[in-house]
């Protein structure tokens, strides 16, 4: 399942690759800026050119070395666009992804950023705390705009909520990749190095039977995609503007 947060596929940031070597769910991150790469966003270029990229990666590849070539992969867009510099002084500006990967040689799950999967029955997540943050103060405003009397609807259409953290949504990308930033780092893929530390690991347990990989667009994750979609449609029914039941840093548009 693919699905644009838009209704429309063509501005979708999120990709699929499924081939013989390996699965993976790739969730580009949400672009703040209005930079566009051949008049794509951030998030989608980045997507794309990691979906490509894992065409390329031998298939007994460690998660390190796929890591280093994903990021290659980006480096090599700034490098063409002639913006290395530019996006190395402002994290902003870069095209960023996250993603989990199923590794079938080495019947391991791979993870960069706060992608999530279960492996039988076992939900496995890596949230940010940074997020945790955002989509607090973002309720907390928007429960503030509902005391004054605005409507539920009126700020799906205008999210004054989003509005609200965006600067620090902005100001978070200068903790991507950057262990210095203690407690708010958090690893994802974007043209630069990603620490050790980013990069988790998982082997299959023995009796292994189902693996489910999915982005963060799913609150809670079940044995296949129609009872994920039913649990993920009933968040949304309770909470379309996703500030009370599921806290979010944006609304279901």
């Amino acid at each position: 399942s693919l699905i644009s947060k838009t209704g429309d596929e063509e501005t979708c940031e999120d990709a699929l690759y499924i081939g013989p070597h390996f699965v993976v769910v790739i969730d580009g991150v949400t672009s703040k800026t209005q930079r566009r790469w051949d008049g794509k966003t951030g998030g989608r270029i980045a997507a794309e050119i990691i979906k490509e990229a894992f065409d390329h990666i031998p298939f007994d590849a460690t998660a390190r070395q796929t890591v280093d070539i994903l990021t290659a992969a980006i480096h090599a867009l700034y490098k063409q666009y002639e913006v290395t510099d530019v996006v190395q002084d402002d994290a902003v500006q870069r095209a960023v992804a996250c993603f989990v990967a199923l590794s079938i040689e080495r019947k391991e799950v791979w993870f960069v950023g706060d992608c999530q999967c279960m492996l039988n029955q076992e939900r496995i997540q890596h949230t940010k705390e940074i997020d945790d943050i955002t989509a607090n103060a973002r309720s907390l405003f928007l429960e503030a705009e509902i005391a004054k009397g605005k409507a539920i609807e009126e700020l799906r259409e205008h999210d004054t909520g989003r509005e609200f953290i965006l600067p620090l949504l902005e100001r978070q990308m200068t903790f991507q990749n950057n262990p210095a930033a203690d407690q708010y780092w958090f690893p994802v893929i974007d043209g630069f190095d990603v620490p050790d530390d980013g990069i988790r690991v998982l082997s299959f347990p023995p009796d292994i039977e189902t693996v489910v990989l999915a982005s963060d667009g799913y609150p809670s994750l079940k044995e296949n995609l129609e009872a994920s979609e039913q649990a993920l449609q009933e968040v949304l029914q309770g909470d379309h503007l996703l500030f009370r039941i599921y806290k979010s840093t944006k609304a279901l548009r």
